[in-house]
């Protein structure tokens, strides 16, 4: 328990409070002391009542409270999957494959996970954070039909990369970890994954938050024909399969091991692996202030001094200043929108089209209910950029190219620097099919154009475009700062 003072400032009031103090003693008496005890010879001196109040009303104020110690609370654990798409990945000796069955185990691994926040981490030749931690579960199940091999920009196989961009998910002094999904390591790959851990055999270390490491091995442990590559990314005829050795399992587990955590093959059920690591944040509870415990003995003070009135009007102003104002709570009735949006969030599409007043997000919610004539109709009554975009990308489920074409212009016409508008009219005019996931804004400047008047703004939308367009386009940046480095 510490003694603190919540506000300070109120022993200012200190300085006039002395001042007033000594003006009085410096003050002469109306009647000498001989002349005093012979007029009034029962009288007794008076006593500086309201003087002497003032002081614990000062001290009231100044806010005197007790502290308690800090207490640890525990605070939302941190998942991070790192996933392996490179080709290997369609080997099919888990049927139908390796990446499908990894993907109803992350399905799975979604609906034990609670109220952890979870990170996705792509990697195949390079590593993209697909999504950063989130506790909206439901926004990774989105993401999990589009984790195949074929979305990845450039093909290989660089978990170093992938780890060490998990680890920059990962906030000082917090613990994590890391769950990396792949069909093998190799020994370069397993000792460059070791060196991202530099304390894990040192006793002076002063990193104490290192992450651990959990592997799911997605394998038969058996040699596997690799997926022949396409002849559109060879130049050439189709290579025929190639084979795939078995995975290094003793020597991946020896390294989960090493790192804190364990291997586990990827199987019909979820692995049990150890309980996630949890972060305790310092709390210290609210101080229990003491201010008003002063204003007590004035009661009796104020009775001592026969001007009860004045004093119990200056205990009434200290603790209305001190008391703090009563606060009830009402309900409050959620508005239609603030219903659609949990509707919308539930995946009940249907029902938050028919709640939205929004143009764009009733038009959202009929897209993610696969009704896209809907959907052009709801995005047709806006005409911002984002309702033109989105309006083409539900043509383009329609089929209808040329019109999702003037769409996108009609959208570039708004906001000629609407990078997605651009990226899927070049595919358009490239004669390459866009067909985005979702008609909803993808950028923190693509939320909707239009809220409904005296509701609660809705929140920005999820991603709009294919998880591999996402990736493509950050690829494609990336090459573009590679060339402008200077050298």
């Amino acid at each position: 328990m510490d003694l603190i003072l919540l506000r300070p400032l109120w022993l200012l009031a200190l300085i006039p409070w002395l001042w007033q103090g000594w003006r009085r003693r410096r003050q002469p008496p109306m009647l000498s002391p001989a002349m005093r005890a012979y007029l009034l010879p029962e009288s007794k001196p008076p006593r500086p009542w309201l003087w002497l109040a003032t002081l614990p009303i000062i001290l009231a104020l100044s806010g005197p409270a007790l502290r308690s110690e800090w207490q640890a609370q525990p605070a939302t654990p941190l998942d991070i999957w790192i996933l392996d798409l490179s080709r290997s990945m369609q080997a099919t000796d888990l049927k139908p494959d390796r990446a499908t069955r990894v993907r109803l185990q992350l399905q799975q691994l979604l609906g034990s996970a609670n109220n952890a926040q979870i990170a996705l981490v792509l990697y195949a030749g390079d590593a993209y954070l697909a999504m950063p931690p989130t506790r909206d579960h439901q926004a990774i199940a989105l993401l999990l039909p589009d984790l195949r091999p074929d979305i990845m920009p450039l093909q290989g196989s660089d978990p170093t990369r992938a780890i060490a961009l998990a680890m920059k998910q990962i906030a000082s002094g917090e613990q994590a970890r890391l769950l990396l999904i792949t069909d093998s390591l190799s020994t370069k790959q397993m000792d460059a994954i070791a060196a991202l851990w530099p304390c894990q055999e040192s006793l002076f270390c002063h990193n104490s938050n290192s992450p651990r490491l959990d592997i799911l091995l997605a394998s038969s442990a058996e040699p596997a024909a690799m997926p022949p590559i396409p002849a559109n990314e060879l130049g050439f005829a189709t290579r025929p399969p190639a084979q795939l050795a078995a995975p290094q399992s003793e020597a991946m587990a020896t390294l989960a091991r090493k790192l804190g955590g364990e291997l586990q093959w990827l199987g019909s059920e979820p692995p049990r692996f150890a309980p996630l690591p949890t972060t305790t944040v310092a709390l210290a509870p609210a101080p229990r202030d003491l201010g008003p415990w002063l204003l007590l003995p004035l009661l009796p003070l104020a009775l001592l001094a026969r001007v009860g009135t004045q004093l119990l009007i200056a205990i009434t102003i200290g603790w209305s200043l001190l008391a703090p104002a009563p606060t009830q709570a009402s309900p409050i009735q959620p508005s239609p929108d603030e219903q659609a949006m949990q509707a919308y969030l539930k995946g009940e599409y249907r029902l938050a089209a028919s709640t939205f007043g929004n143009p764009i997000w009733r038009g959202n919610a009929w897209y993610r209910a696969g009704d896209y004539r809907q959907a052009v109709t709801a995005y047709e009554q806006e005409t911002s950029a984002t309702a033109h975009y989105n309006r083409g990308n539900a043509l383009i489920q329609l089929g209808e190219l040329a019109a999702a074409k003037e769409a996108y212009l009609a959208a570039l016409a708004l906001e000629p620097n609407h990078e997605d508008a651009l990226y899927n009219l070049s595919l358009l005019q490239g004669g390459e099919s866009a067909t985005p996931a979702e008609a909803t804004p993808s950028s923190a400047s693509s939320k909707p154009e239009q809220t409904p008047a005296e509701t609660v703004p809705l929140p920005p939308a999820p991603p709009v475009l294919l998880l591999e367009q996402r990736l493509r386009k950050e690829a494609l940046r990336r090459e573009l700062i590679k060339v402008e480095e200077p050298w």
